[in-house]
């Protein structure tokens, strides 16, 4: 049974993506290139966010920067970390949006590039996932695990891309209205939902509580594309 799960989890991780691209594309007839510039603009966050990760975190060990007390440390992470993925990423979408104008000058071009965007991570995950499951295929049912916690990850999925492609719109409409609110809006946005992720993990919450808690933000991030349209 845990096997299916893998399976079930793997097929949504890698398949959702592009099945959310094809009903954009084919819905808005925008076009699988700004799928895949959505694909570029993560990549491009990462190339930037990891480096800028490293060097912080060295900055902290040998003590050029000063570490915040324990008892506020956890909440210290959470902050600068759901920041710095917001600002990273939220400033790759704009440099997409400015980088092609009219061609990414429609509603359905945002959701285009954020299937894309959120996609590739979810299609990375997906393939990790699809990796470790072929190397101890044999192991598996061994597995002291339930049927349905590979889905825990499927269910993660969901939620980032309702996030990613809401985020995508947000930074569309700071783009097309020269509206510099709706970028910080997505900003903040996107390290809200990384802080409360973070934080749940520093304080050791189960995984299914940590995925319960962020599926919160699915039913809001609908609710947000219903309103920005």
């Amino acid at each position: 049974m845990i096997t299916a799960g893998f399976i079930v989890a793997i097929l949504i991780e890698i398949g959702l993506p592009f099945v959310l691209g094809y009903l954009f594309i084919r819905r808005y007839r925008t076009g699988w290139f700004l799928f895949f510039v959505g694909v570029l603009t993560f990549i491009g966050s990462q190339v930037l966010h990891i480096p800028a990760l490293q060097g912080l975190t060295a900055l902290f060990q040998n003590g050029t920067l000063p570490t915040p007390p324990v008892t506020i440390l956890p909440y210290f992470n959470a902050v600068l970390l759901g920041l710095l993925a917001g600002l990273f990423e939220e400033t790759a979408r704009w440099v997409g949006y400015r980088v092609l104008k009219q061609r990414a000058d429609s509603w359905g071009a945002a959701l285009t590039l954020g299937a894309g965007h959120g996609g590739i991570e979810s299609i990375l995950v997906g393939v990790t996932v699809l990796a470790g499951f072929i190397n101890s295929v044999g192991m598996i049912e061994l597995a002291p695990l339930s049927w349905y916690d590979p889905l825990a990850g499927a269910v993660e999925r969901i939620i980032a891309l309702s996030l990613h492609i809401t985020l995508s719109v947000m930074v569309w409409l700071s783009v097309s209205r020269r509206n510099a609110w709706w970028f910080v809006a997505a900003v903040l946005w996107h390290a809200l939902l990384d802080f409360a992720a973070v934080l749940m993990v520093s304080f050791g919450w189960s995984t299914w509580a940590i995925e319960g808690m962020l599926a919160l933000f699915l039913p809001v991030n609908l609710a947000l594309l219903y309103l920005m349209h």
